[in-house]
């Protein structure tokens, strides 16, 4: 075993007289599994077919017969012919379907691995739209975007209605499909993200009327985000005392609405408000600058679930990406990390560690609710970067920027949600 990951090769010889039957491979399932992949091989011709299924200690799981060499199921994502859901402990069996065998035997070699759950980052895309409303992307096209892309989810934000969430029941094979809709109105756009309908009007004109709907999205279970609040051509107008869980500081490629955004944001942070910061692409058709993953969210998840990723976002374990393969920072502040709590009781200072992947000559910042406190350029490849700072601050985050001379501008690269610092109260004198 080695991260998380239990691995198990099995040769198994088939024989002439075991033709049309239905041999089983078993093999042992632990506490704690997330996924299962199976992969198997032989010599295919003419006399040799051997089909393949899955099942588990209750029922057959799946059975794609000899189309795949392969499959794979988790929580929440399964190859097509197989069903995504809990993986109980216990005896489970590789199917192996000897259709054809001829009179020398099939040497079937299988290859079973078994992840187990543990804390580890996902990335996504939280703000995408399709046909089923402006968007020219069906939502196979928006699947496969996104998976040639690398990332782990997709939220399916349609404007003003719910249609779409109907293919987020049928599990994909690499994609957390999220359903959610983007309430639209001529006073502000904000994502209803985790639940399949829950939009009930989204004609809000006033504050009122927002806050109701937002409050009810809410009750249903509903994870709200309040989108491009400083965009030129649709802002937030119904203010900032409604009930949402999140800020979207990124929409799309980076530009003034965002750095608008992120400033709004600081402020409220330096003034002792903990608001997560989230990011999407918008994305709504092919375009050069807006794609899926653009910006991406990484999310720090204890298992591969949509409950999981909307957790994660809710408690603010989210770091901002200028796309799925760019520069990605971690920030931790002793055991703290983001979007957690450090207690910092009779203490002058803190250990603060950065573990930065893929900066190309970026411009990394370490900010507080004082401001800008230190800077540094990292060169690429990966690197650590350890500093002791002041414990008397109320939150440490990190930010990224880089040069594109192509473009003439400097734009944001990374973004990670802070870690927060819980400072001593002292007890009140009578």
């Amino acid at each position: 075993m080695a991260n998380n990951r239990l691995e198990r090769q099995v040769h198994v010889r088939l024989g002439h007289e075991q033709e049309r039957s239905y041999p089983e491979v078993a093999f042992s399932v632990p506490e704690g599994a997330e996924s299962i992949e199976v992969r198997y091989h032989y010599e295919k011709n003419d006399r040799s077919v051997v089909d393949l299924g899955l099942r588990s200690p209750d029922r057959i799981i799946g059975w794609s017969g000899g189309a795949r060499d392969g499959f794979q199921i988790g929580l929440e994502k399964a190859t097509p012919g197989y069903l995504a859901g809990p993986i109980h402990a216990g005896e489970w069996a590789v199917l192996l379907g000897a259709y054809r065998v001829p009179a020398e035997g099939i040497l079937v070699e299988l290859h079973i691995t078994i992840n187990l759950k543990h804390p580890h980052w996902i990335k996504g895309d939280l703000h995408a739209h399709t046909v089923h409303s402006d968007g020219k992307y069906t939502i196979s096209e928006a699947l496969d975007s996104c998976r040639m892309k690398g990332l782990d989810f997709l939220a399916l934000t349609d404007h003003n209605t719910s249609s779409q969430n109907l293919f987020t029941g049928a599990k994909d094979e690499t994609l957390l499909l999220i359903p959610g809709v983007e309430l639209t109105s001529y006073k502000g756009h904000a994502n209803l993200l985790g639940h399949p309908d829950a939009l009930t009007d989204f004609r809000v004109l006033t504050t009122e009327a927002a806050a109701n709907e937002l409050s009810q999205a809410r009750e249903k279970g509903a994870l709200v985000s309040l989108n491009h609040p400083f965009c030129p051509d649709c802002p937030w107008e119904l203010g900032f005392d409604v009930p949402f869980d999140a800020i979207e500081v990124w929409n799309g490629p980076w530009r003034g609405l965002n750095e608008t955004a992120v400033a709004w944001w600081q402020q409220r942070l330096a003034e002792g408000r903990r608001i997560v910061a989230v990011g999407g692409s918008d994305t709504h058709r092919e375009d050069p600058l807006v794609r899926h993953g653009g910006p991406t969210a990484h999310v720090y998840v204890a298992q591969e679930t949509v409950a999981a990723v909307l957790e994660a976002v809710r408690r603010g374990a989210v770091v901002l990406s200028m796309g799925p393969e760019d520069t990605f920072i971690t920030l931790e502040a002793d055991e703290a990390g983001v979007g957690e709590e450090l207690k910092v009781a009779g203490r002058d200072d803190i250990e603060l560690t950065m573990t930065i992947l893929g900066a190309q000559g970026d411009r990394v910042g370490l900010w507080s609710d004082r401001g800008l406190e230190r800077e540094w350029t990292m060169e690429e490849g990966e690197r650590e970067l350890v500093c002791r700072m002041p414990a008397d601050r109320l939150f440490y985050r990190v930010e990224a920027r880089r040069y594109l001379p192509e473009w003439d501008v400097e734009v944001m690269t990374c973004l990670t949600n802070p870690v927060y610092i819980a400072q001593a109260v002292l007890p009140a004198r009578h």
